[in-house]
């Protein structure tokens, strides 16, 4: 049943915000916060960086917010505005007032965000269920993106995810002890090293309730109704998925697509390679700006 994300408690809100507006004055550049209202409630987004062409739109991975884009965003704000929302549903400053249904309500919150920033095409990009949430607007709304970019998608986003995926989220999920969740983020994305900072907030976050829906996999049509020009990145051995699996299914079916897959690397995959990652991102949104087109 649909729900609307809360805090199991308003101490545990608290905690979070506190945590959450330490590192917000931490954000490396000059940068701006709107709260935008949407059908499903208010969406907190920071603008970061100018520039003529279309903006950036990023959307993070499983429970996270704008912040997680700190440690990247000199380098994708270096010559584009970037906007990096909370994600309503998931723990921010966003404040949920409506359930987010399905992947057609995920699309309807990207768009209706885009339309309280005043933004007609963005570059969207998602990393891991992020990018589950970005390809759900490009099935439904392709004409609002002037290209889609999935950075490592999540493991229900091309293929089934494997049942020892879901069982070690549930285990981590239903006791996340701090050693849980390290061992979990160690598994999981082995090069991406919190900091203190950063791991406080993933404590912080374990007690908010989603009311997000997870990611499935997206069919035939839904794929081939992605016309879009879309990047899908792979880490060669993320734990996730099958990358040659999920690489064959967006080139047999998504009608414009570019694919790679790294080697050597994980679900860590913008933490480990973000030297070649973001500049191949950055690439593809040059190549395909429709900016007065």
């Amino acid at each position: 049943m649909p729900k609307i994300g809360r805090f199991t408690s308003d101490k545990a809100k608290s905690d979070f915000l506190r945590i959450y507006d330490a590192w917000a004055q931490r954000w490396p550049v000059p940068s701006t916060v709107v709260d935008v209202e949407t059908s499903f409630g208010t969406t907190h987004v920071r603008k970061s960086g100018s520039g003529k062409g279309s903006p950036i739109l990023l959307l993070p991975g499983t429970s996270g917010n704008g912040l997680v884009w700190q440690r990247f965003i000199a380098d994708f704000a270096s010559e584009r505005v970037v906007y990096t929302p909370d994600v309503i549903g998931w723990p921010g400053r966003c404040v949920q007032t409506a359930p987010v249904r399905d992947g057609s309500d995920v699309a309807k919150w990207v768009v209706e965000t885009l339309d309280g920033l005043g933004v007609s095409r963005v570059h969207l990009a998602g990393n891991s269920l992020g990018a589950w949430m970005a390809v759900m607007a490009g099935v439904h709304h392709s004409d609002r993106l002037a290209s889609l970019t999935m950075f490592e998608p999540g493991g229900a986003t091309f293929t089934k995810p494997e049942w020892s995926l879901l069982l070690k989220f549930l285990a981590a999920g239903l006791r996340p002890t701090p050693e849980r969740m390290r061992k979990l983020n160690a598994w999981l994305t082995p090069r991406a090293q919190l900091t203190d900072e950063e791991f406080a907030m993933v404590m912080a976050a374990v007690k908010f309730r989603s009311g997000m829906p997870w990611d499935r996999v997206l069919t035939d049509d839904e794929l081939a109704a992605v016309t879009a020009p879309t990047l899908v990145l792979f880490g060669a051995h993320t734990v996730v998925s099958d990358p040659e699996r999920g690489a064959a299914r967006a080139r047999e079916h998504i009608p414009s697509v570019d694919v790679q897959i790294y080697p050597g690397v994980g679900h860590d995959l913008l933490w480990a390679n973000q030297d070649e990652v973001i500049p191949r991102f950055l690439e593809f949104a040059d190549k395909h700006d429709r900016i007065g087109k």
